[in-house]
């Protein structure tokens, strides 16, 4: 299944909004950091029968904040200093001392069993596997996955996605007949550690399915507008728009302030036309823009960019869940945002409000080449912004 690179909004009776997806292949690449430095902290290894006396400590500002020696039999102390390089310099030249170095604490890294998971290099990319130590979402709360429907009897999908409505067709059966929303509901929460196909970037929060493209993959403006109202008054935490147009109409912003003055966070798609131009409803104030960027952490060809583009995230060679029970790979900016949205779940699970888990997403995004220029902020850091 392929769409073409640039599906626009017409402009013209008839009008249309399309969704953001191009190409379809394979790629991998894991990056995976299982430690992070303790700020202020030192570990010292003393040696046999040696100790730090009092005065030595007072001149280093340090103090022991961690002592097991009532419990097990060791020579490790744990320091709170201010200057950590300074304090290690001289602890490494006391003769009374084996060796000291930073403190760091250690994240439980999930690994799923799903087969496909080594096929992922977004969740990895992004630190996504340490997030999942501290949250994995939440069943109670939903990503509405406003698209092409999603394949709700999908293994991946089947025991998380609660049916909405579908705008195109006037029903209440908002199933695929894409694929493209499917693609893009395994991306944000695909059942995880299933022993099934892909992992979801918030594997526990449920998935919100309302269709308002159709089969072609494109939509008219009011569906698209009454599926955000719909879903934020269904109290989805988060809204995922792979779509848009490159169009400025007032009918799609009230929509997406609407959604947000009800509480949701709505995340979208940039787009795929490789220029600056702006794309909406993304480049609205209460959207966040979304780019895409490659295994590499490089800009996308394909992605728009700009300083109106908040944040990237992994949107080349996306293995997903797609119709017929299946998996396969596209690219887009259509890809990329529902790495955000999944990340933005995972927040949602921790109590936090659209504004603190924006803030999160923003100001936890890893500065990375075009960060300012091609982008405001830089790619998404789930461990960051769940510890933000």
């Amino acid at each position: 299944m392929s769409l073409a690179a640039t599906l626009a909004f017409v402009p013209v009776s008839g009008q249309v909004f399309a969704s953001t997806e191009t190409g379809d292949t394979n790629k991998t690449e894991v990056k995976n950091e299982s430690a992070k430095p303790e700020k202020g902290e030192i570990v010292v290894t003393l040696k046999p029968g040696k100790a730090l006396p009092d005065k030595a400590m007072k001149n280093m500002g340090a103090k022991v904040v961690d002592d097991h020696s009532n419990v097990v039999d060791t020579k490790l102390k744990t320091l709170e200093v201010g200057n950590v390089d300074a304090v290690l310099k001289a602890l490494n030249r006391n003769p009374n001392v084996e060796y000291a170095e930073r403190n760091y604490t250690f994240q439980a890294t999930a690994t799923p069993n799903d087969p496909l998971y080594s096929n992922q290099y977004g969740p990895q990319n992004t630190s996504t596997p340490e997030a999942w130590g501290v949250t994995t979402g939440s069943g109670s709360q939903e990503i509405a996955v406003i698209d092409s429907g999603v394949n709700y009897d999908h293994p991946d999908l089947d025991d998380k996605t609660i049916l909405g409505y579908d705008f195109a067709q006037n029903d209440s059966n908002p199933d695929d007949r894409n694929g493209h929303g499917t693609h893009v509901a395994g991306t944000a929460a695909a059942e995880t550690d299933n022993a099934t196909g892909v992992a979801g970037m918030a594997p526990d929060t449920n998935i919100l399915a309302v269709r308002a493209l159709g089969a072609n993959g494109s939509g008219s403006l009011n569906d698209i507008a009454d599926a955000i109202r719909y879903s934020a008054d269904e109290g989805a935490e988060v809204i995922n728009l792979s779509l848009g147009c490159n169009c400025d109409t007032q009918t799609l912003e009230d929509a997406v302030d609407y959604a947000w003055n009800k509480g949701s966070v709505v995340v979208a798609a940039a787009g795929n036309d490789g220029v600056s131009t702006t794309f909406e409803p993304a480049s609205y104030d209460n959207a966040i823009a979304v780019g895409a960027v490659d295994s590499n952490n490089n800009v996308a060809s394909f992605s728009n960019y700009g300083t109106w583009v908040d944040v990237t995230a992994p949107g080349v060679d996306i293995v997903s869940t797609v119709l017929r029970d299946n998996y396969d790979s596209y690219s887009g900016t259509s890809m990329a945002s529902p790495h955000v949205a999944g990340l933005a779940g995972l927040l949602a699970s921790q109590g936090r409000s659209n504004t603190e888990i924006r803030d999160a997403i923003e100001q936890t995004a890893e500065p990375i080449y075009g960060t300012g220029y091609y982008f405001q902020h830089g790619l998404i850091d789930s461990y960051d912004a769940v510890n933000y």
